[in-house]
């Protein structure tokens, strides 16, 4: 059946063809202004800047600056593209008579650059709380490299659902790193992601900024130092310890003078004064030759040498760690 209009094409609708039906459909449009910002592509639109989804914003808005009768109503938005002078959309427009019709409009648009809040607070190096990062020597490390990358990996994260989420800069210094951060919140999340990884403490303290609104206005600075010994290390408080080993919330002392083991939380070793005697450990492996319920027959890997010690061993080779010319298995 041809449209009972044009007689050229299929009827599609009420005897209408789809063009037939469009044409029975007036839609206007007014001018649309759009603010970009240029570092990180967010957008404002009715003076409140977007982030995520910033074409589905953009062409909310769009539908916005659409004129037609009022008894017709845009019901989708099949199709668009968002250009630098004009956006043009398919529309689905449900009309009380004709029911839903297709039909296509362009909305001019004129694009304003301007830098969003948070970009003008990375660029003016804005922060709201540093994390200070430290070992318990004192001594910049491996593991300090380690923890950073941790908490930018983290970071980023945080900025894909959160714009302010971000890190303003990284200041490294001899003694550890300073990584300033644009959320006071995102502070505590990174002392609670530290304390999963890693055997250490916390120290939070705060500094006046300014006031702003008859308030003040503080800064947070939050001290994690990081225990930074390893298997084999020897430590001393009250007594001689050998470390066994270490978790994030524990660690395993081994009593060099009467071969008990200590277990000790985080909360209470830095609490307490352990003083470092050797932090690089004497770590020498063996072979295994023979062994009883009492005494072993172990030979250095490395000289040859064979010793006898008085523990025996499933393995068949085993790592001893040395103190003071004596060994000790961990």
């Amino acid at each position: 059946m041809k449209c009972i209009l044009c007689g050229e094409n299929e009827a599609y609708k009420l005897g209408l063809c789809r063009s037939c039906l469009s044409d029975k459909i007036h839609l206007k449009s007014d001018n649309m202004d759009l603010t970009v910002c240029p570092k990180c592509g967010a957008v404002r639109l009715n003076k409140k800047w977007h982030y995520d989804n910033a074409d589905k914003y953009i062409i909310k808005s769009a539908t916005s600056h659409v004129i037609m009768d009022k008894e017709d109503k845009i019901s989708s938005v099949t199709s668009y593209n968002i250009g630098e002078n004009e956006i043009s959309m398919e529309l689905v427009v449900e009309d009380r008579n004709l029911g839903d019709v297709e039909k296509e409009i362009s909305i001019n648009l004129k694009t304003y650059k301007e830098s969003c809040p948070v970009c003008n607070k990375v660029t003016g190096s804005y922060y709201e709380s540093v994390i200070q990062l430290r070992t318990y020597t004192t001594a910049y490390g491996k593991i300090l490299e380690e923890a950073k990358d941790t908490i930018v990996k983290f970071m980023k994260n945080l900025n894909k659902h959160d714009p302010n989420s971000f890190i303003s800069r990284i200041d490294t210094l001899k003694e550890g790193l300073d990584i300033y951060l644009g959320k006071k919140e995102d502070a505590v999340k990174i002392d609670k992601l530290m304390e999963l990884d890693y055997f250490c403490n916390m120290k939070i303290t705060k500094s006046l900024a300014g006031r702003k609104d008859s308030k003040d206005l503080f800064r947070y600075t939050h001290l994690v130092r990081i225990l930074d010994l390893q298997k084999g290390s020897v430590v001393y408080n009250k007594a001689y310890y050998m470390v066994k080993n270490i978790k994030p919330n524990t660690i395993e002392l081994l009593d060099i003078h009467n071969g008990s083991t200590l277990t000790v939380s985080s909360k209470e070793f830095f609490r307490a004064t352990y003083r470092i005697v050797m932090k690089e450990p004497e770590a020498t492996k063996f072979i295994v030759l023979s062994s009883t319920d009492n005494e072993s027959q172990l030979m250095n890997s490395r000289t040859f040498e064979i010793i006898t010690f008085r523990s025996p061993f499933k393995q068949k080779e085993v790592n001893l760690y040395k103190y003071e010319g004596v060994f000790y298995p961990l």
